[in-house]
């Protein structure tokens, strides 16, 4: 399973960088609460903040990214880890479930599934050569998931714009964070993805990497009304995937 995880220094890199992309987003949001009469939209551009700075130091770490969108309309970054060609996506953990991780989980109690996210378990279609069978992992899924799995099979066009990918990459894995009640990054994860079971497998927990995450009274007080209220991510609802233009 080493093999499968980025070395300690890329790891603490990579960590810092999303709890930096986060408080930028805050900075972002307590300047816009003064200055602005409404602004609860942006709590939808956490994403952005966490990926654009990870895409700024993409330079240390012999990182590439590349702008691609999932739905219609949402933009995000995909990066590809140096010589290892590990193509890597950063998600929220509050709709990943690794035990099905192409289908959204939305927060709210009463809706607890979204909708259908092809492009992730098309993307993890780049790791169907991996012996997933010797890395530990609790097997269980349901009948649920794997019906759904079928689905994805069918969404040709998708199928058609992301064949290429399972020659150019080595390996598709996803990084989660996770805001904890007192709203800040207090978990970051490691998966690889299998196109079989539709279960991200657990790589590594980088928590022990997270430093600077703590939030002022000031900030939670910003951030708090977004987190208690029922705004969804339109992240939980991406259907699809478009390549952008690369960049370094």
């Amino acid at each position: 399973m080493e093999q499968y995880k980025f070395d300690a220094t890329d790891s603490k890199v990579i960590v810092d960088a999303i709890v930096e992309g986060y408080r930028d987003y805050i900075e972002h949001r307590k300047d816009r609460h003064r200055n602005m009469k409404i602004s609860s939209s942006f709590a939808w551009t956490k994403g952005n903040f966490i990926e654009s700075r990870l895409a700024d130091i993409s330079g240390e770490l012999n990182l590439s990214y590349k702008k691609a969108k999932a739905g219609l309309t949402w933009d995000y970054l995909q990066f590809t880890h140096g010589d290892t060609k590990k193509l890597f996506l950063i998600k929220n953990a509050a709709y990943f479930n690794e035990k099905g991780f192409s289908q959204a989980v939305l927060p709210n109690k009463n809706r607890s599934r979204g909708s259908r996210r092809t492009y992730l378990h098309e993307l993890s279609k780049i790791n169907q050569n991996i012996k997933f069978e010797n890395i530990p992992q609790n097997h269980e899924n349901s009948i649920e998931q794997n019906e759904q799995l079928s689905l994805f099979v069918t969404e040709q066009q998708v199928k058609d714009d992301l064949e290429h990918l399972r020659t150019e990459y080595n390996e598709f894995h996803i990084l989660t964070y996770k805001i904890d009640d007192a709203f800040q990054i207090s978990n970051i994860m490691h998966y690889l993805p299998n196109p079989e079971d539709n279960i991200a497998y657990k790589i590594q927990d980088l928590s022990e990497y997270i430093s600077g995450s703590e939030l002022t009274d000031e900030e939670r007080e910003v951030i708090a009304p977004d987190q208690e209220s029922d705004i969804i991510d339109p992240t939980a609802f991406d259907i699809g995937i478009f390549e952008g233009e690369e960049s370094k």
